[in-house]
């Protein structure tokens, strides 16, 4: 097993005022980035999701997006990669849970704000280092 990280990158899905939202994690508004390890959180920035409606990478292509759009899902995890991402948060995701875990752990949370979910991480880092470790046999994660 290789050896455990000193810290993740984590997404966790938000709304303008730091709620967690109620849809799919590649419907939320926006991703709190944070900086996770045995000891806390570091709040890094927040990132739009750029993904959500549009394609706004691709002006030929301004159709919305559905639940389990391949193309969003892509997006999403190049947008996330960009930001050094390592384990996505939310309350609910899509189909494209199957193709994320191959590069990211999804983590479910049953918590009302993004603080609180932080929180969990943090309280079970065991659980959630042994997630990220699995690498392709990756599963996601469910913290009650």
């Amino acid at each position: 097993m290789p050896p455990s990280p000193m810290f993740l990158i984590v997404a966790v899905a938000t709304t303008p005022d730091g709620r967690m939202p109620d849809a799919h994690f590649g419907d939320a508004p926006g991703f709190a980035v944070f900086r996770v390890d045995a000891g806390g959180a570091e709040f890094l920035h927040t990132v739009a999701n750029e993904m959500r409606a549009t394609h706004a990478h691709d002006p030929d292509h301004p159709h919305p997006h559905g639940h389990g759009d391949e193309h969003k899902g892509h997006g999403i995890g190049q947008l996330l990669g960009q930001h050094g991402a390592q384990v996505m948060v939310s309350r609910a995701f899509g189909v494209n849970i199957q193709r994320m875990r191959q590069r990211f752990l999804p983590v479910v949370v049953h918590v009302d704000t993004v603080e609180q979910a932080v929180n969990r991480l943090w309280q079970d880092w065991d659980r959630v280092i042994a997630g990220w470790n699995a690498g392709a046999e990756r599963k996601h994660l469910v913290l009650r």
